[in-house]
């Protein structure tokens, strides 16, 4: 027991500095990708109910999704290849969402997403299983985007799942408010592959 005893006063700020410093690193932990990959990642502050949502199914890129109900399928007036490999749905002028698959040597999420900008804002990225495929997700506010009062759009989310070893599935959404942010952030844990 006397190895353990404060030998002098001045060892008792030590001990409080060395406590005080575990406490506030723990604070800074990132949670693991296992947790994200189970559940909605702590950006979202919500539980999104996608029971109502409709169900959408791209047989050209092999997926199955939810939306929320509005989002309508841009049909673009050019499309190049065969079958085309975007999708892109609205709702209104501000709110879109695209799927693409992208052809890579190594499909890699990690090297394929997107680069932070100095002007995000509140950017988070993060591991995440989608349809069972590991992907980075990001989301943010900013960009170069800015309306006539000065407010700067979009919020955006970025996903990238891998989808095999040579391709990957981008979702890329820009969207005029956060609960449009955590609604693609509920579609993504809908996604299958098929």
């Amino acid at each position: 027991m006397g190895k353990y005893r404060l030998r002098r006063w001045n060892d008792t700020p030590r001990i409080f500095c060395v406590v005080f410093l575990i406490t506030r690193l723990n604070a800074f932990a990132q949670p693991s990708s296992n947790e994200n990959a189970t559940r909605m990642h702590e950006v979202t502050g919500v539980a999104v109910n996608t029971e109502s949502w409709e169900t959408r199914e791209l047989p050209n890129l092999r997926i199955r999704f939810k939306l929320p109900p509005g989002y309508k399928q841009k049909q673009w007036a050019v499309v190049v290849g065969f079958p085309p490999i975007v999708a892109t749905f609205q709702i209104g002028h501000v709110n879109q969402i695209d799927f693409a698959v992208e052809n890579a040597e190594d499909a890699s999420p990690e090297s394929a997403k997107v680069t932070p900008q100095k002007d995000y804002i509140d950017y988070k990225e993060w591991s995440q299983l989608i349809g069972g495929h590991k992907g980075i997700v990001q989301t943010f506010q900013g960009g170069v985007i800015i309306d006539g009062e000065g407010n700067r759009l979009p919020y955006c989310v970025e996903a990238v799942p891998a989808i095999d070893a040579k391709h990957l599935l981008r979702v890329s959404a820009t969207l005029g408010n956060q609960e449009r942010q955590q609604e693609v952030l509920a579609t993504l844990k809908t996604i299958e592959f098929r």
